[in-house]
């Protein structure tokens, strides 16, 4: 079981990570569901960067897309 901590909320997504595995859970509060991704090392550190710099801009929509389409594709999906 990984152990997820909450880092930030965009728009209608919750997002967590569990750093030791570069994981991030993505849960839709909408949609009722949730996605885990496992990203590489770099990336992982710059999607923190990115959060840690826009996360308190004035469109966050943007900023989720860019988040969303940068990182948490399906390229990086954990699929169970």
């Amino acid at each position: 079981m990984t152990d997820y901590e909450f880092i930030i909320n965009l728009g209608d997504h919750d997002l967590f990570t569990d750093s030791n595995r570069r994981q991030v859970l993505d849960k839709d509060r909408i949609a009722q569901c949730q996605r885990e991704y496992r990203l590489p090392a770099k990336d992982f550190l710059n999607l923190l960067d990115e959060l840690n710099r826009y996360h308190r801009s004035s469109n966050q929509q943007n900023l989720w897309e860019t988040i969303e389409k940068k990182y948490l594709n399906l390229g990086n999906l954990i699929i169970k």
